[in-house]
């Protein structure tokens, strides 16, 4: 670091910082979910991805060995995904993308702890195993009830409102990926 050393002479080094940009902030898998997801909640919730539980979750102070042992703790650990009310940003579901490397038992002891934590601050915490392709109704309908909705959340216009595409009547089936108008097509 800059300033170390002895006196402040003029063959001092500028301080290094060995930092790169990541190619790919969320993995692939991820990336497929989080489109899905963003389609599944539209703007009932703010969507955040890798959220630190330190950003989150808070230990009292009352004993400083304890505030640091369970700080500690959730150090270094994240959530997939945060879903937050759009007008507060209180979170109000967390999500975990399950993939094989949660069945690792060091990752299932982690899980297991995360979940401790989620409880003890009563935010729920949803485990979702990866696919390779989500429908997003199904989605939009498992988290409906976390984000205040008593039925699923649609995914499109109702029927009346819904665009019409050359060849296709207005009752024609929605994509469940991106919520547009399908298309029937035959192969000659």
């Amino acid at each position: 670091l800059a300033g170390e050393g002895k006196g402040g002479t003029a063959d001092t080094q500028a301080p290094v910082f060995p930092y790169n940009l990541r190619n790919n902030f969320l993995t692939p898998a991820e990336l497929s979910f989080f489109a899905v997801l963003r389609g599944a909640v539209q703007d009932h919730a703010t969507l955040c991805a890798k959220v630190s539980l330190g950003d989150l979750f808070w230990v009292q102070k009352d004993d400083p060995s304890r505030y640091r042992i369970y700080t500690n703790k959730i150090d270094r650990k994240h959530v997939d995904f945060l879903l937050c009310d759009p007008a507060t940003m209180r979170p109000l579901v967390g999500i975990e993308l399950d993939d094989k490397s949660h069945e690792r038992a060091d990752r299932r002891s982690r899980d297991e702890f995360v979940d401790q934590v989620f409880a003890a601050a009563q935010l729920p915490l949803l485990h979702i195993p990866v696919k390779r392709a989500y429908i997003a109704s199904e989605l939009a309908a498992q988290l409906a009830p976390y984000l205040g909705n008593s039925a699923a959340i649609p995914l499109s216009p109702a029927p009346a409102e819904m665009p019409t595409v050359s060849g296709t009547s207005s009752d024609a089936p929605c994509c469940p990926k991106c919520g547009g108008v399908m298309v029937l097509r035959t192969a000659k």
